[in-house]
């Protein structure tokens, strides 16, 4: 169970080792095989079903062994059926989890970079303002610091809109709220690839 070791990692750890890392899940031995032979039986809406149910079990918040069986039989799916799309679902689930992780990985290095562009901005920007201050005369400096700050009016604008009353009102657009970061991603993961290898058991070895 990956989880485990990665707990163990530093969060930049975690970034770089997924970074490095190949795009593909850790499938079990000959899963890509049983599930060539197995996607070959499935009809259009039994595939469009395990794409659409593996996206939902690959982000949702709750996922167990029982979820893509119960999703299956729901679909119409009964005896070997059951077990057999469960496993085609958890296939398609582990890609989906693992493109999740790649995602939020480069949104996290992207976040970093633009951190680090800022702080190099900011220090260009603070040598030149001492630079161009240092050259200012006592009298102007004096002088900068007697205009103060530029103040906005208050007062309804001619068109007739009130500043205080746009600034009181709460946007009409929400801001979405993260539904899982890195570490939950990952996670995730690890969770799919153990439930897709007791999947694969139930397939290759009914009981």
């Amino acid at each position: 169970m990956r989880a485990i070791a990665l707990a163990c990692l530093p969060f930049a750890a975690l970034v770089l080792s997924f970074a490095g890392a190949s795009a593909a899940p850790q499938f079990p031995k000959g899963a890509s095989a049983l599930e060539a032979t197995l996607i070959a039986k499935q009809t259009a809406d039994g595939r469009a079903f395990i794409l659409d149910e593996a996206q939902q079990e690959a982000s949702g918040r709750f996922l167990s062994e029982e979820m893509p069986r119960n999703a299956a039989r729901k679909f119409g799916a009964s005896g070997s059926e059951v077990s057999e799309m469960a496993f085609l679902v958890l296939m398609q689930a582990a890609r989906d989890s693992d493109a999740n992780v790649s995602e939020l990985v480069t949104g996290v290095q992207s976040a970093d970079a633009s951190r680090q562009d800022e702080r190099q901005q900011s220090m260009q920007s603070d040598g030149i303002a001492g630079s161009q201050q240092a050259q200012l005369s006592t009298s102007q400096r004096v002088a900068e610091q007697a205009q103060g700050s530029t103040f906005i009016s208050l007062l309804p604008s001619k068109e007739g809109s009130d500043p205080i009353a746009s600034a009181l009102t709460p946007s009409a657009t929400p801001v979405p709220a993260t539904t899982m970061n890195l570490q939950d991603a990952m996670d995730r993961e690890s969770q799919i690839e153990d439930l897709l290898n007791q999947a694969m058991r139930r397939v290759t070895q009914p009981g």
